[in-house]
């Protein structure tokens, strides 16, 4: 067993109060004993931000569980498992993209990608019945900042035999034509940086685009100006870029947040172009960030698309950064940012190269599955060699027919701060329930035969404030002494107010408060 790839999720907007979502390891976990490898495609966090949470669950072998991947990818794992303090549980070995692993009986054999950060690989796995070809995400961008385009040449070259499966990135599956190329950003960029002479120059991106970051300095260095950084995943990035050799910084170009630089001299480099609660450019645009204030005059450009599910968001800074008074420069007025993924033409290309037997579209939402299954379909393959998977499916193959076995556990697992899997689905419910309605609590005096023995004493928080709803309580109080006198003495006290209020709340106010009675012995 080899793994590719061990990634998070981020929540979606109703998963209150989560920080990640993790694949379920159960599998992984009871068959460990036939684990080869972990290999990493590339650097962004979600492809190596599950690692960690995988290793410290793993029985470490001698030297660690191996795990392989580019130099600048290792480097940005390496820090994931150090935040965590489990580097001692992996043995890291970096690879190139010209080199083959042998692990068990799979031969993997990287191939360069074009993608948004540097050192970013496909695999070819060869194995027993066949050549298995993963794209990893990439585009073909013929001119990417920093020259790396992707190698079509050395992927025909390990697929001479044939390709039995490809399992391709579908990101942008719903996006006609091909992804732009990187120098258009770098020719806007350049133009914004000639018209805000005199003015102050704020750029959120990418922490791990390296390209954009590297095309800042370079039109920073142009300009005569100086950079600065602000957001923890960006200055670890760039330390670590520079010490690789993936980023080249100008000698005395990089100073400190709250170096006096006039505003005419200084571009600020920021995380937060995904309106981040804790970012550094939303702390900005609530007045919170400790030494960078917006104000008229400063321009501020955001160069990074809008990941879907993070819209309202990035909508709500970009309002409250025009209120502030700066002049925002976003994607919807300028190519300040174009996708690391491959549009329609590119998926149409990749699918003409490496023409698989099987082909399963992966890396993307439902609808890109679906669309890029049809675009398979397209280019000529079967329809019932196409296959759309679930979470845990098994696809299976001797080398000539392909089908579904039994699923493993896939379910998602919750990361809350430091609990990792105990946030179930009900916990969310319950708190969807008190982001939307609010809360009662309601103090219960009973005496030893557990009758009510005193006043009735309301709080609620998120509900109604407690001036508006003197009333609304007085009514609820009487409703319940209602429910004690007509049930007595019985044991579901519990069960009888919080039904009794439920119903009555839901009654007057068409609003569903989460109910906690707290019965005290008098």
């Amino acid at each position: 067993m080899i793994i590719i790839d061990c990634g998070v999720m981020f929540p979606e907007n109703d998963m209150y109060g989560i920080d990640l979502v993790l694949p379920q390891f159960d599998y992984v976990l009871e068959n460990q004993d036939m684990l080869r490898g972990i290999v990493l495609t590339h650097g962004h966090m979600d492809h190596i931000s599950g690692l960690p949470y995988l290793l410290q669950r793993l029985q470490m072998p001698n030297g660690g569980v191996p795990v392989y991947g580019t130099r600048l990818t290792i480097g940005m794992a390496e820090h994931k498992l150090a935040e965590m303090g489990v580097q001692g549980q992996a043995n890291l070995q970096v690879i190139d993209d010209r080199q083959t692993l042998q692990l068990g009986p799979f031969r993997i054999s990287p191939f360069a990608v074009a993608h948004s950060i540097p050192d970013s690989v496909g695999l070819v796995i060869d194995t027993l019945v066949g050549a298995v070809v993963h794209t990893g995400d990439y585009k073909l961008d013929e001119t990417p900042m920093g020259g790396r385009t992707t190698d079509l040449k050395r992927l025909k070259e390990l697929t001479r035999k044939g390709v039995l499966a490809m399992l391709g990135d579908s990101t942008n599956a719903d996006r006609p034509g091909r992804t732009p190329t990187e120098q258009r950003v770098t020719e806007t960029l350049d133009e914004l940086f000639a018209q805000s002479q005199g003015q102050r120059l704020i750029i959120a991106t990418f922490s791990t685009l390296m390209a954009r970051l590297q095309e800042v300095m370079r039109l920073a260095q142009k300009y005569g100006r100086k950079v600065a950084l602000t957001g923890r995943s960006l200055q670890q990035n760039v330390e670590l870029a520079t010490s690789l050799g993936y980023l080249k910084v100008p000698k005395g170009l990089l100073v400190y947040i709250t170096h006096p630089v006039p505003d005419g001299k200084l571009v600020i480099l920021s995380t937060g172009s995904q309106g981040e609660p804790r970012s550094a450019l939303n702390l900005m645009t609530k007045g919170e960030h400790r030494q960078v204030k917006v104000k008229p005059g400063d321009t501020i450009i955001v160069s990074g698309g809008t990941i879907p599910g993070n819209e309202e968001d990035v909508g709500r800074m970009l309002n409250l950064l025009f209120e502030r008074g700066a002049y925002v420069v976003y994607g919807a007025l300028a190519t300040v940012h174009v996708s690391g993924h491959g549009n329609r033409e590119e998926l149409r290309s990749m699918l003409a190269t490496v023409k698989p037997r099987f082909f399963i579209p992966v890396h993307g939402e439902l609808r890109h599955l679906h669309l890029h299954a049809r675009l398979g379909q397209e280019t000529g393959l079967d329809a019932k060699n196409i296959f759309i998977l679930q979470n845990g499916a098994c696809w299976t193959t001797d080398g000539q027919k392909a089908w579904l076995e039994a699923a493993v556990p896939a379910q998602d697992v919750f990361v809350d701060g430091s609990w990792v899997g105990e946030i179930g689905q009900r916990v969310i419910q319950d708190r969807e329930r008190l982001a939307q309605d609010g809360f009662v609590v309601v103090n219960v005096p009973i005496n030893k035969k557990r009758q009510l023995a005193g006043e009735l004493l309301f709080f609620s928080r998120g509900f109604v404030h407690a001036d508006g709803g003197e009333e609304l309580m007085k009514a609820a109080r009487a409703e319940v002494e209602r429910g004690f006198r007509r049930r007595g003495r019985q044991p579901d006290h519990l069960d009888t107010v919080q039904a009794t209020l439920q119903d009555f709340f839901y009654a007057k106010t068409q609003s569903r408060p989460v109910i906690l009675p707290n019965f005290v012995r008098v």
